[in-house]
């Protein structure tokens, strides 16, 4: 739906457009619903109650959080002075758009005009992507030749945009310190697939055995994470031994095939896996077995479960169980030629239990769920990769973080 001449607002993709530049500004679930019922006010005053209730439904929130996505939303219309939300004293909030017969006669902006417009926008996304501290799905991808303790495959590498492209020699470097090469030992497969996203803060490294055909089996998924400079610097012998004793127990896998054909009812995607982190080698190994689930209710929407459970190689962590249910708005992004679904989830109700003991590396995702638990804030999963098998997501953790799944359909 068109705001202005200028402007365009697609309340599905959570997305503004500029028609003159055609530049994006990506909008928050929450700031995207309120912008759609003020527009659907025609002009009338819109009460702080219905805000509420559009932007976070079925969720009890304080004022603060209508404040705050207000002034975010009053931030990137700043561009656009013919469009204005003004606030009514005691009343509510009021979206004025310039009527059909302003539209039509309205003239192209200038160039000089035009540019500034687009110097003032760039520079208003930068700061908001600058200022916001959830995971960035922006990155660039590479296709390098890898290495994993004497087996080779190809490994998709995920590189933040402002770092420089690496190559084979940085990337087997990187890999390396995770998992140690190992000579006169081979793993118990030939082949792999990989997926390396490498950051700042981590490096996170997904591994496929028996990667074949475009397809990836799905056994002995190998999810991990560590430091960038030294990293767990684990032997891949020892990791996976260690693997198959904690995953003795699980929590959130599912141990049976697909439930039958479709019965004409809800229809469930379950995702289900295990991610693996030590930031370095004096740390324990910590295991995040967890559990995505979508149940499509509309086009683009439906319910949403995240389940996770964290423990570690010797029993020091007292299990934490973390649980979030909500909404989700589905969206698709292209980061060069991968295709991106976005899941932008509004929670409903968080569970986080009350460990008496917790490891280093268990307490750092510990804080990043208390803090999800008392906030409410929005969380974004990417699905980065989808095959009759399995999925690769990038999860919103303590740090960007990438899990290889496997999955099962259920007609419900």
């Amino acid at each position: 739906m068109r705001l202005s001449p200028q402007l365009r607002f697609d309340p599905d993709k959570l997305i503004l457009v500029d028609a003159t530049t055609d530049l994006t500004i990506e909008l928050t679930f929450a700031e995207a619903r309120i912008l759609e019922a003020l527009q659907a006010g025609s002009g009338q005053v819109v009460s702080k109650s219905a805000l509420m209730e559009a932007g976070w439904p079925g969720r009890v929130v304080g004022d603060s959080s209508l404040q705050n996505a207000l002034s975010t939303l009053r931030k990137k219309l700043a561009p656009y002075p013919d469009i204005e939300l003004k606030t009514v004293p005691r009343r509510g909030y009021i979206l004025h758009l310039p009527d059909s017969q302003t539209q039509a006669k309205r003239l192209p902006l200038k160039p000089l005009l035009a540019a500034l417009v687009l110097l003032i926008l760039a520079l208003l996304v930068g700061v908001l992507m600058w200022l916001d501290t959830s995971p960035r799905a922006r990155y660039n991808e590479q296709a390098l030749p890898g290495r994993v303790s004497g087996v080779e495959g190809p490994v998709w590498v995920l590189t933040e945009p402002q770092s420089a492209p690496v190559d084979a020699n940085t990337l087997a470097n990187r890999v390396a310190r995770q998992l140690l090469p190992e000579s006169g030992w081979m793993p118990p497969f030939d082949r792999m697939q990989g997926m390396a996203l490498l950051t700042d803060q981590g490096d996170s490294l997904v591994i496929c055995p028996g990667y074949a055909d475009g397809q990836c089996p799905g056994q002995s998924l190998i999810s991990i994470f560590g430091r960038p400079d030294n990293g767990g610097q684990q032997r891949l012998s020892e990791f996976l031994a260690t693997k198959i004793r904690m995953e003795e127990k699980t929590y959130n896998s599912l141990k049976f095939d697909e439930l039958g054909d479709d019965t004409g009812g809800m229809v469930e995607q379950l995702y289900f896996g295990d991610a693996y982190f030590k930031l370095d080698q004096n740390q324990r190994l910590a295991r995040a077995d967890l559990r995505i689930s979508a149940v499509p209710l509309e086009s683009h929407s439906g319910l949403f479960y995240f389940a996770v459970c964290v423990t570690d190689e010797d029993c020091h962590t007292t299990p934490v169980k973390y649980r979030v249910r909500g909404r989700y708005i589905e969206t698709e992004e292209r980061w060069g030629e991968r295709r991106v679904v976005r899941y932008t989830v509004s929670p409903t109700s968080v569970e986080l239990s009350s460990p008496n003991r917790l490891s280093a590396m268990a307490e750092q995702l510990y804080r990043r769920f208390r803090k999800s638990e008392l906030s409410r804030d929005e969380l974004v999963f990417y699905r980065l990769y989808l095959d009759e098998r399995t999925a690769i997501w990038l999860l919103p953790l303590e740090k960007p973080t990438l899990v290889w799944t496997q999955r099962r359909t259920l007609h419900l």
